[in-house]
């Protein structure tokens, strides 16, 4: 008889300090131990840790739980990249700043502008103080006790610790500047190869990637990298008929997420049951800075739109040639071109939205006006801490038993652990 096929979760953590295993344990147990209504009924709902083979780091360990209502039952595992973004100096953050920063408030995103004029204030400040120091006497200016106060404090407790160790991690993975080139290359190749080893390893029907914060972006990268070790991968004699279906959906213009994520999972199964080995059912991000990719992935917006449109970022769904995303043109039979992983993978985009930067999570927002309409986000909330800074509470569940929150019950759904 043959043996059960699993399901894989690749979680990718966020930036800081991340021991390994500590973000895995207590994701696993808001979308698994904690979600009675998915255990099988004759089954203990347990969930056990078993080396992992696949990453090759002995710090790691694979988490299996018993089987669902389905009699699946899931493995989950986490890419840990934090060891390999050591070295973080406040001049790498300088460097990636500088971009970000000095440009006109009208080339500003929207969402980013408050913070975006605190940056501008808060160094304007830092340069007025150091300014007053150099001055020769009799030319210096006093500035109001409050100001040098608050900058001062500022400076020493809060902004060093923060930019060495949290925003470091994002400034040498999404700047491209020389120094960074190495960091983000070990990263996306360790990624890239743990991906193929879950669908190397025979014993998956469906991988699901999850990225937190900066880990969503990692995800998005090392996903549409490893999709172009497929895509040519099936069988080109084979009739596709859901993949005519799905490229005349796109091309009507009017792309519903529910709908789009319905079509997706049935050309999935149609093109494994033609030869293509890709088992990557759905990428979750949570917390995305991919909001704000037309200044964190490119100069403006037009550049994003311009990679965009010359495939180098892969959209949901994918861009259209004569009305396909598939080669070559004008033939029966064919096969996705090299940025066309969403019109198979389902993208859930999770977010909590943000008021007066302090609430809610400033880092997050929607993603389907920058990467397509076949994004499905999800807006939700949290009244966890008051609603400050809920960028790290996405998987935190309630202190209340048997009650379960509106942004647990959010990621439960995109996650759908019965793939229903």
């Amino acid at each position: 008889m043959p043996k059960k096929k699993k399901q894989a979760v690749l979680l990718i953590h966020g930036i800081g300090e991340q021991r390994p295993m500590d973000t895995l344990r207590k994701f696993v147990d808001a979308v698994w131990t904690t979600d009675t209504a998915i255990h099988h009924p004759y089954a203990k709902a347990g969930v056990f840790s078993k080396p992992d083979e696949i990453s090759g780091n002995f710090e790691l360990r694979r988490l299996t739980t018993t089987q669902n209502k389905k009699g699946v039952r899931t493995d989950f595992y986490e890419f840990y990249w934090a060891h390999l973004m050591q070295g973080n100096a406040v001049s790498h953050v300088v460097s990636w700043a500088k971009d970000l920063i000095l440009r006109w408030p009208w080339k500003v995103p929207r969402r980013l502008l408050g913070v975006w004029i605190l940056l501008v204030t808060l160094l304007l400040s830092a340069t007025l103080l150091a300014a007053q120091k150099s001055l020769p006497q009799g030319y210096a200016f006093d500035l109001p006790w409050y100001l040098t106060g608050a900058v001062s404090f500022a400076l020493a407790l809060l902004i060093k610790p923060i930019i060495s160790n949290v925003l470091g991690d994002a400034a040498r993975y999404l700047h491209p500047a020389p120094h960074n080139i190495q960091k983000r290359q070990e990263i996306r190749t360790k990624g890239v190869a743990l991906l193929k080893k879950l669908h190397d390893a025979d014993q998956y029907d469906r991988i699901v990637i999850v990225g937190h914060s900066l880990g969503s972006v990692i995800a998005y990268d090392i996903l549409s990298y490893a999709w172009t070790l497929y895509h040519e991968k099936i069988n080109r004699r084979k009739a596709h008929p859901t993949l005519d279906e799905m490229e005349a959906f796109i091309a009507e213009g009017q792309v519903a997420p529910d709908v789009f994520q319905q079509k997706q999972r049935s050309l999935m199964k149609e093109m494994n049951a033609n030869g293509l080995p890709w088992l990557v059912t759905d990428l979750i991000t949570l917390g995305s800075p991919l909001t704000h990719s037309e200044i964190l992935l490119a100069r403006d917006k037009m550049d994003l739109k311009s990679k965009q449109t010359q495939r180098e970022l892969p959209t949901c769904p994918p861009k259209l040639d004569d009305d396909r995303f598939s080669y070559p043109p004008g033939h029966v039979h064919r096969v996705p071109h090299h940025a066309a992983a969403f019109g198979f993978t389902r993208w859930t985009n999770v977010y909590f939205s943000s008021v007066a930067i302090v609430f809610g999570d400033m880092i997050s927002g929607p993603l389907r006006q920058v990467f397509g309409p076949g994004i499905k986000d999800v807006r939700t909330k949290t009244t966890q801490r008051l609603g400050l800074m809920s960028h790290t509470l996405y998987w935190k569940p309630s202190k209340q038993k048997n009650k379960v929150k509106p942004h647990i019950a959010a990621l439960r759904s995109a996650l759908n652990l019965l793939d229903d």
